[in-house]
């Protein structure tokens, strides 16, 4: 009986051994992923500040909208 016991707990230890293993892997794998992604945000963000940038000073360049009469004066003079 005694015999049985300790091999239960051998066994369990094993299991529990490889369970924190599979798991130490897949956190590895995930921090992995992780990185990646987070340098294709970054290059995805720079790319759409560049864009708006580029947008912003063609606005920039564009003419100066000019004051056109509102309808309330010209329905306030006629």
């Amino acid at each position: 009986m005694k015999s049985a016991f300790l091999i239960l707990i051998g066994v369990v230890l094993v299991i529990t051994i490889v369970f924190g293993i599979l798991i130490w892997r897949q956190s590895i794998r995930f921090e992995k992923k992780a990185l990646e992604l987070k340098k294709r945000k970054e290059e995805y963000l720079s790319r759409l500040e560049q864009q708006e940038m580029a947008v912003n000073s063609q606005e920039k360049k564009a003419l100066p909208i000019t004051n056109l009469p509102d309808d309330n004066q010209s329905s306030t003079s006629q």
